[in-house]
């Protein structure tokens, strides 16, 4: 009897295994692919695009330029560290939400990150609407901000809407940070999220951004959180240039590909990100995973 229900139970292990192995699952990225100038290339197709998962290449099965809508997300420091750039701050994020919401129909709720996160306008694509939130900006005495507090309140916001493509735009210095929440819990839930992640840093090249153990923090998510979700990291060193990155923002984000590439069933999921990357030299190419999977029937 004991022989019996061991066997048992190995077909059963079997069949299991092999149902799951024959499954296959579309993955979906949101891809953004750059010329040596920085500029968006165009006119790709499903031959341009290959995709490798812990190093083993996928199957393409559709590609071309997405229309699908955004939610968008933008935090920005209002904090007493960006009291000498507030106006060039709210023009350039008055323009920015403008380009988006009239151009590309982003739904957009802007934030602030001083001393807790605070809703300055939740989604919306009124452009009118926006543009009066912008004027809420104001630079807080005294206050230091709270960017992976910010970071995180905000991913659990984009849990509940269901457009697959979204973003987070984060406008910062390098000023004063009280954050509470863990950097290695920000990257984790970065990777998870599906959410890519934008930071445009005003930069005094002060050494403080180095010594201080919160800033350290809040640089590595600049970088990691910036990197593994397809996003990008922007240093400026004036306030006069937000307006001209966050326009490379809104042309990169204007300009995506929507790849989709099928996932043999394994028993043991990928690591890390995928990588993606196009049969073109000179390029630059970033990929955001859209989260959950779909079964293919």
């Amino acid at each position: 009897m004991r022989t019996l229900r061991v066997r048992l139970a190995l077909v059963l292990a079997i069949t299991a295994s092999s149902t799951l192995l024959a499954q296959t699952t579309e993955q979906t990225l949101y891809v953004s692919v750059l010329d040596k100038n920085n500029h968006p290339v165009a006119g790709l197709g499903v031959g341009d695009f290959i995709v490798k998962e812990d190093g083993v290449s996928r199957e393409i099965l559709r590609a071309g330029h997405t229309g699908d809508p955004i939610d968008l997300a933008i935090l920005v420091d209002n904090s007493q560290a960006i009291q000498p750039y507030v106006n060039d701050l709210r023009k350039a994020v008055s323009s920015f939400m403008a380009k988006m919401a009239g151009e590309q129909s982003a739904s957009i709720a802007l934030i602030g990150m001083a001393d807790r996160p605070t809703g300055l306008q939740d989604y919306t694509s009124s452009v009118a609407v926006l543009q009066k939130a912008s004027t809420k900006i104001f630079a807080q005495p005294g206050a230091g901000t709270v960017f992976q507090d910010s970071i995180n309140d905000t991913l659990k916001g984009f849990k509940p809407r269901t457009n697959p493509r979204k973003a987070i735009v984060v406008i910062t210095t390098e000023g004063t940070d009280f954050s509470n929440v863990p950097y290695q819990r920000t990257i984790e839930n970065l990777a998870a999220s599906g959410v890519a992640l934008h930071v445009l840093v005003l930069t005094n090249r002060s050494r403080g951004a180095f010594t201080d153990e919160r800033a350290r923090d809040r640089s590595y998510v600049f970088d990691q959180g910036t990197s593994q979700t397809g996003g990008r990291r922007q240093d400026l060193l004036s306030s006069m240039a937000l307006a001209g990155a966050l326009d490379q923002v809104a042309e990169d984000l204007a300009s995506q590909y929507k790849v989709v590439y099928a996932r043999p069933g394994e028993l043991i999921p990928p690591k890390g990100v995928p990588e993606v990357r196009v049969k073109r030299p000179d390029t630059t190419v970033r990929g955001t995973l859209v989260r959950p999977v779909t079964p293919i029937a």
